[in-house]
């Protein structure tokens, strides 16, 4: 990977010394397994000294007085990079493991679940987080209660259970779950579209407009719809994960369904 990639937001005096030696364009080569292990625990630390040592061609031997400065590795980057790696091994398509989305939240293993009732659902807009997340909102006609399709399980779900499920409902041409700093964590996309650009973009369209809904004191956005060339798309922000999902042009969305699956994303809920 690119250390001037890398380096973006470490530590000024390490930029410095990177700018000093004309090392901006160097390349490093990262451990794959320091890689496959940071992955799971959310966060890749490495001291200057050890990203020296990995520089492409070799440097010189000679110490810095910054070797034992600490510095993170940005996921967004160093992830894809490392997918990229494991699928050219391969030779297939990859998909993230599922212990790494499960060390990421928290997730643990899923259990196998009975088969659900096939029910049509109740259209619904919403998916409530927070101090009060699991609670459903009133319905319209002053009923209280979950409406049939969403009500909102106590379980949660590891995210490429929800994706795949996601994925299967009728109307839902693709789906993804993304962090806040852009990074992709599982996705099923049809092959025109690249997960890790729409990943990126997802907590940057989603953040623009929850600060405009903040400045007009409209209240907190809890999930964003628009329609893009007549295909409608719904994002879902759950705890500090973004999941969302599209369709077909000029086809609704199941949206009770997906709500009732960002839902079991959100393992805060008692």
């Amino acid at each position: 990977m690119s250390l001037s990639a890398l380096s973006d937001s470490w530590p000024e005096t390490v930029r410095k010394e990177i700018e000093g030696h004309a090392l901006a364009n160097a390349q490093v080569a990262v451990p794959t397994k320091l890689l496959e292990q940071g992955l799971k625990q959310g966060r890749i630390t490495i001291s200057w000294q050890s990203a020296r040592s990995w520089i492409q061609p070799a440097l010189p031997p000679m110490a810095s007085p910054l070797d034992e400065t600490l510095l993170e590795l940005p996921l967004k980057i160093v992830a894809p990079a490392f997918l990229a790696r494991q699928q050219r091994n391969k030779g297939k398509r990859v998909s993230i493991d599922a212990a790494i989305p499960d060390l990421f939240f928290g997730f643990p293993t899923p259990e196998p679940t009975a088969p659900s009732v096939t029910a049509t659902p109740l259209d619904t807009n919403f998916y409530a987080w927070g101090e009060n997340a699991g609670e459903t909102p009133a319905e319209p006609d002053g009923k209280s209660g979950p409406s049939p399709g969403t009500k909102f399980v106590a379980k949660y779900a590891a995210p490429n259970e929800v994706i795949s499920r996601a994925a299967g409902l009728e109307g839902v041409v693709g789906a993804l779950i993304a962090l806040p700093d852009g990074l992709m964590v599982a996705s099923q996309l049809p092959k025109d579209l690249n997960a890790d650009t729409l990943a990126a973009f997802l907590p940057q369209i989603f953040g623009k407009v929850s600060q405009c809904a903040r400045e007009l004191r409209m209240g907190e956005l809890n999930n964003l719809n628009f329609t893009v060339g007549n295909v409608p798309w719904k994002i879902f922000r759950v705890n500090a994960i973004f999941f969302a999902a599209f369709g077909k042009a000029g086809k609704p969305l199941p949206t009770a369904q997906l709500a009732a699956l960002a839902a079991e994303l959100d393992h805060k809920q008692k």
